[in-house]
């Protein structure tokens, strides 16, 4: 299951919650304040991938 980051958009608390894709983000509220509906954070991921700094080291 994916982790996803929230932020709160009434009290600015940052969060994250593992969910089903087909999940949605209905019915989510913040654990801090109550709040409904935080606002999800679109962030990039990293993945383990050669690099041309690998290769350059003699890895590739």
């Amino acid at each position: 299951m994916p982790v996803y980051q929230y932020e709160c958009e009434k009290c600015g608390h940052k969060f994250e919650v593992q969910r089903k894709i087909g999940e949605g983000d209905k019915e989510l509220k913040c654990p801090k304040c109550g709040a409904e509906h935080p606002q999800r954070d679109y962030s990039g991921f990293n993945t383990c991938s050669p690099s041309a700094s690998w290769a350059s080291r003699g890895g590739g």
